[in-house]
């Protein structure tokens, strides 16, 4: 016997099942919907702690304010008035080379001069016009797209670092057309990236928008008053009654053009429709009865350990004046940390007065040992390495660590094509659908774009 019929069932708690719900009810509040979260809290990766005096992200710790979609979702959640929008030092990044901090430098005067690439990088990359074209029929990955277009030392140096941060991947093992699509279409639309680079500022110019980069439109990094889970809060107050913690999903099957869905306490509901909105390992061992081949599909999208150390100082025990957004660290340097965020440096009151906060990142794809190391050594690892690049004293006031075993998916080399498997077997399989940061993009913008696809699907 089933217990309750509902239209959609939602599963899963992040950002994606939450603006799942959210979108839903703001286009048809008629719709019986529930949104079921195996865990305690909502909130996935994205999570808050106030400690002593710090504000400590879990895991993501704002978004690129480029979206309207978000803005859109944030302001009818009434949470406009708590946006936070870090302040300029974000605009000043560092890359570590030959040991030292260097400047990336934000435009190309300022790349001629800076001392992040030796001249013969720079010289290089000042010949990506000239650059051999893509070969046809293969999903190129990254590092072969940025070697054959700007050189090798940039892709050691510039971008190795820049997926490393923004993906805890490596690469050359990811896709150039699943991570960064806007770097080959602006290559097949104008043949050369700088070429693209021109045409786009000067329209950006006309229209008095951002030009962006070749990784993606522009944007400014935002997060709320306190931290980023204050969004996660909203939700919860916003639609407590449509939502059930501590109710894990253990399988799905279909029964005619519905579905049961059973959980691991053995009660069971029937919907119309299904979003699951769970990591894609969950995902698979949920679908397994419904489809195998769903299943192996799931299974065949790879996550990332990613560990995020949250360490506190005195202000007067770091030597470095830490005036800008924080630095990534390129593989060849052999650190064990891939950047590190100085989250004090950038928000406000993520700090008590008289200290700064650190956020580091450590682990990714090319490390799955760091995930499995204890407290103190993440915590030495974390300290030699800073103190080797801002020069520190003394311990830390305040240290706390989030780890996440299988944090980032990683879009490797095949990845569209296992899209495209995924979106025929979905079609298969009637009101499945599916949205989070596995699919088309890790971003909370990504996910909450994805999440509004689904929506407007089933209202269809």
């Amino acid at each position: 016997m089933t217990e309750k019929k509902y239209d959609v069932i939602i599963i899963g708690g992040g950002i994606s099942g939450l603006s799942a719900l959210h979108f839903l009810k703001q286009k048809n509040s008629s719709l019986s919907l529930k949104l079921f979260e195996a865990d305690s809290r909502l909130g996935g990766t994205i999570g808050t702690d106030n400690i002593d005096g710090f504000s400590l992200d879990w895991g993501p710790n704002g978004f690129l304010d480029r979206e309207p979609l978000t803005l859109q979702m944030i302001d009818q959640l009434r949470l406009t008035d708590s946006l936070e929008r870090a302040n300029d030092n974000v605009a000043n990044r560092f890359i570590l080379r030959g040991g030292k901090l260097r400047p990336v430098p934000m435009s190309p005067p300022k790349f001629l001069t800076s001392g992040i690439l030796p001249i013969s990088g720079r010289l290089r990359v000042m010949l990506e016009p000239f650059a051999k074209a893509r070969p046809e029929g293969i999903d190129e990955s990254i590092y072969d797209f940025v070697k054959r277009r700007i050189g090798v030392q940039a892709a050691d140096y510039l971008v190795q670092p820049m997926v490393s941060g923004v993906y805890g991947g490596v690469a050359d093992r990811l896709s150039l057309q699943s991570c960064f699509p806007i770097m080959r279409e602006m290559e097949d639309e104008y043949g050369s990236l700088f070429k693209a680079m021109i045409q786009k500022a000067r329209k950006a110019k006309l229209e008095k928008k951002k030009s962006g980069s070749p990784s993606g439109p522009g944007g400014w990094l935002t997060s709320f008053h306190g931290g980023l889970y204050k969004v996660i809060e909203q939700f919860l107050d916003k639609y407590q009654n449509d939502i059930s913690c501590n109710m894990p999903v253990s399988k799905i099957i279909k029964q005619n053009s519905e579905y049961i869905v059973t959980f691991e306490n053995g009660s069971k509901c029937l919907a119309k429709h299904i979003i699951l909105a769970t990591p894609t390992y969950k995902a698979a061992d949920i679908v397994i009865d419904l489809s195998t081949q769903l299943a192996q599909i799931f299974n065949s999208i790879p996550n990332a350990p990613i560990s995020v150390v949250c360490l506190g100082y005195k202000k007067e025990n770091i030597k470095h004046k830490l005036d800008g957004f924080g630095f990534l660290v390129p593989k060849k340097e052999n650190l064990k940390i891939l950047g590190s965020i100085w989250t004090s440096s950038i928000f406000e009151n993520r700090a008590p007065d008289g200290m700064v906060q650190f956020r580091t990142m450590i682990g990714g794809d090319g490390d799955h040992e760091s995930i499995n190391l204890s407290d103190n050594d993440l915590l030495d690892a974390v300290q030699s390495d800073l103190d080797a690049i801002v020069g520190i004293n003394g311990k830390p006031e305040l240290f706390k660590i989030y780890r996440w075993a299988k944090g980032i998916p990683q879009f490797k080399i095949g990845h569209a094509e296992i899209m495209s498997r995924l979106e025929n077997e979905l079609v298969t399989q009637g009101h499945i659908y599916v949205t989070g940061n596995a699919y088309y993009g890790i971003s909370l913008n990504d996910c909450i774009k994805q999440s509004y696809k689904v929506a407007e699907l089933i209202l269809q």
